[in-house]
């Protein structure tokens, strides 16, 4: 019983301590502008790199689509609204992210805040609003928002800039309006991370195999 508490208590300091170096060392992350020579970009990728080595393995990583996550994500500055499923720790300007209610993120989604563009960091806000749900391994670069109730398909890619009107689907490399020819079950996609049951039907298959 001790070896469990003390593994827990361990990984919540390293945590912590993650946390403490973020806050003094950046701050609160805005959008801006640096050249990549500059010291604020060494300090921003110290801060991210300290995150994905320690952590992500000492304590996120099996945190991740659990209710655990969000709250430990929004000690390091993001937003996150309530009963959101996250299933990615792959945010690293974490104040520049803002997701909604009852929005669903899927394993594996960068969340991409910043673009290194001719030897110049550049980053903004992404914002996925209230009912949003973000296929596996999409990407969505900054300053793009996913508004409410849209549904961005599996490995799909959202430029930056873009934003998705409320209540459609969105799948592709960039990401283009779904059809109903060429569109998978977006609906039962989004209902199984969120946990709910689905049954499939001949017309759900169907349209998965196109």
């Amino acid at each position: 019983m001790v070896s469990p508490l003390l593994a827990i208590l361990a990984s919540l300091a390293v945590i912590l301590y993650c946390v403490g170096i973020k806050r003094n060392v950046i701050g609160a992350y805005e959008p801006r502008v640096e050249p990549l020579w500059s010291p604020w970009v060494r300090r921003s990728e110290f801060v991210t790199g300290l995150f994905e080595a320690a952590a992500v393995p000492a304590g996120l990583a099996v945190l991740v689509g659990t209710p655990f996550l969000p709250p430990v994500l929004r000690w390091f500055g993001a937003k996150i609204g309530r009963r959101t499923w996250i299933g990615t720790t792959y945010l690293t300007e974490f104040d520049l992210v803002d997701i909604g209610d009852d929005a669903t993120i899927g394993t594996d989604v960068s969340l991409q805040t910043h673009l290194f563009e001719d030897r110049v960091m550049k980053m903004s806000t992404v914002t996925i609003k209230s009912g949003a749900s973000v296929g596996t391994r999409t990407i969505v670069l900054y300053d793009a928002v996913v508004d409410n109730d849209v549904t961005l398909g599996s490995l799909s890619l959202l430029m930056k800039g873009e934003h998705l009107t409320p209540g459609t689907r969105w799948h592709g490399i960039p990401a283009q309006g779904a059809t109903e020819a060429s569109a998978l079950d977006f609906d039962a996609i989004a209902a199984q991370r969120r946990g709910r049951h689905h049954r499939d039907t001949p017309e759900t298959a169907t349209k998965a195999l196109h």
